[in-house]
């Protein structure tokens, strides 16, 4: 994955929405803008960790547009994975000045962790280690998420280490997980891969206790 465009031909195999197939069209011809090429082929290796601060002077003032066009790139990013040279360019979207970008950008690990969880596992003990209270919650989700998607023997390896250095994350790990199984916002199937995930956990914890206290 060596230039914009062949990430920009991963995304499209990724079965986006129409509407995310077009900002992240329009994404490509505003980074060929700001990089002063004429084609995303040529934005390369070389080149690639300066997209986000590109866009950044590309919109001048308008900030706004600016958030758009780097969480369009972070959701690409995130379903090819930050590898082959874009971890690079995720770490700095991971430690944008906009909150809700950075968020939104670890987030979007999701789509490839679910095939590769220890893609996204530095990112979710960086920030589970860290000071940001907002991100240490957002990678509980990614957590919560992984369970749910079947990632619950990759993730019983990390929840003995969790549960005796940091039991306050694996309890935010269980309130994410009752409340997605009780969202009224979520369809039927979420809530149900929900409860199963916190049961399985719920489970995974009360044997662990009970191996402790025999």
């Amino acid at each position: 994955m060596s230039n914009l465009q062949e990430l920009y031909d991963f995304y499209l195999e990724t079965n986006p929405s129409t509407g995310k197939i077009r900002n992240a069209t329009n994404f490509l011809i505003h980074a060929c803008q700001a990089m002063e090429v004429s084609s995303p082929e040529e934005i390369d290796d070389d080149l690639i960790e300066e997209l986000p601060s590109a866009i950044d002077q590309y919109f001048g003032d308008n900030q706004q547009k600016a958030v758009h066009d780097k969480g369009v790139l972070a959701e690409m990013i995130g379903r090819y994975g930050p590898r082959n040279g874009w971890e690079k360019v995720y770490e700095l979207l991971l430690t944008d000045r906009d909150e809700n970008l950075s968020q939104f950008a670890l987030q979007a690990i999701e789509f490839s962790a679910r095939k590769n969880p220890q893609m996204a596992m530095p990112y979710i003990e960086k920030f589970r280690n860290g000071k940001r209270t907002i991100m240490r919650r957002v990678a509980a989700l990614l957590v919560s998420r992984l369970i749910c998607a079947d990632q619950r023997e990759f993730i019983d390896f990390h929840i003995g280490s969790w549960q005796k250095n940091d039991p306050e994350f694996v309890q935010l790990i269980l309130d994410l997980l009752d409340h997605q199984a009780h969202n009224s916002l979520n369809n039927l199937d979420e809530k149900l891969q929900s409860r199963k995930a916190l049961e399985w956990l719920t489970n995974r914890l009360e044997r662990q206790k009970s191996d402790r206290s025999s």
